[in-house]
């Protein structure tokens, strides 16, 4: 990577300036949200490596993604992954393209926000993926007596997923504050394939921002998706042309993974959730909102990018002059400590929720963009 920045300067450099961002939020880090930060800047870091990029030349506000995995508490390093990060081309205003970095949000990432966020969310249990072939029954409602669905897999794991069910205990009546127990009902949250439609036509929307024929293009895309499912689409040459359908979505090896990642995110998104505090919710819907994706693109292309050299350089001196050590290694007479790995927070009984700074309305999450 050209004009290599080590990552332990980069990391040095900004876990403090995550810090004292969240301070002005009112929240205090913790030491699973620096591992958090540690981690996802880890992560990015090697994808820089690994496109030979230079992190002057990297148009993308990096300071921002860890601020949203710090406020979320989103770890780059759990497995199976809750985040993950990749390079994407971008065209800015000025017609020239260049690569940025972008952070999406893995399926468990948002089981995570779910049980850390969800709004009397007591227990979530594994989903199940309902494929082609399998015997499934819809839950049925008596009054307000529900029967649960039933499912029975045929076990072929190379048939289309077409349904998603998330069974989730959720807590029945108020939080008095007490040792008291409290009890909960099981709720059934099913999602179908067909509605990730909009989810693509979404991304194809996006995709076309900047084009100039982007009408007409449209008008076309909505003719063809009334009366074609969500596969017809994937498969359609034109389709793919005219919305520039990204490789993650129309190629084999990655289609079935992507439908099905949104797939789940369609089901948690749709759960209520109390996040207590306003820069928490921002960035959760920054992070799962892809037009607000779109607009904070739009504005990173326009901001002045910081040099990561300057940035650090910049760092070491005013810690030099502070006589801090920056990049040392122990004395070899001191015995490393070993450190425990701080736990991930337990997912809190949501009290009710306090009133919250006032955000800004956001466009609506992925819907019909036509």
């Amino acid at each position: 990577m050209k004009n290599e920045v080590s990552l332990n300067a980069v990391s040095n450099y900004f876990v403090p300036q995550i810090e004292n961002q969240l301070r002005k939020s009112a929240l205090d880090m913790t030491p699973y949200q620096k591992m958090c930060v540690t981690g996802a800047m880890q992560q990015m870091y090697q994808v820089m490596v690994d496109n030979n990029l230079n992190p002057n030349e990297v148009r993308n506000n990096i300071s921002d993604i860890l601020l949203t995995v710090a406020a979320l508490q989103l770890n780059a390093n759990a497995e199976p992954r809750e985040i993950y990060f990749q390079t994407r081309n971008s065209k800015d205003r000025q017609g020239n393209w260049h690569k940025q970095i972008e952070m999406g949000i893995e399926g468990d990432g948002n089981d995570a926000l779910l049980s850390r966020f969800g709004r009397n969310v007591a227990y979530v249990h594994p989903f199940w993926l309902v494929r082609q072939g399998d015997n499934f029954e819809y839950p049925k409602h008596m009054g307000i007596k529900l029967t649960p669905p039933t499912w029975e897999p045929t076990g072929d794991t190379d048939k289309k997923v077409i349904r998603v069910v998330y069974p989730i205990d959720m807590y029945v009546g108020p939080d008095y504050g007490n040792d008291q127990e409290r009890e909960t009902i099981t709720e059934y949250f099913i999602t179908e394939r067909e509605q990730v439609k909009n989810n693509l036509l979404a991304h194809m929307s996006n995709n076309l921002m900047r084009e100039k024929d982007k009408t007409d293009r449209l008008k076309k895309i909505k003719e063809f998706a009334k009366d074609h499912t969500l596969d017809e689409i994937l498969d359609s040459a034109e389709m793919i042309r005219l919305g520039k359908i990204s490789p993650a979505w129309r190629e084999p090896q990655s289609r079935e993974t992507m439908i099905i990642r949104k797939m789940r995110n369609n089901i948690v998104k749709k759960i209520p959730k109390d996040f207590n505090n306003g820069l928490v919710q921002l960035k959760y819907e920054e992070a799962t909102n892809d037009s607000l994706k779109q607009m904070r693109r739009d504005v990173t292309e326009e901001a002045n990018t910081e040099d990561f050299d300057e940035a650090v350089q910049d760092k070491q001196q005013t810690a030099d002059q502070n006589g801090e050590i920056v990049d040392q290694p122990k004395p070899a007479d001191v015995p490393e400590q070993p450190v425990e790995t701080p736990k991930a927070p337990e997912a809190p009984v949501a009290p009710k929720a306090p009133e919250q700074p006032t955000v800004p309305s956001q466009p609506a999450d992925e819907g019909d963009p036509f």
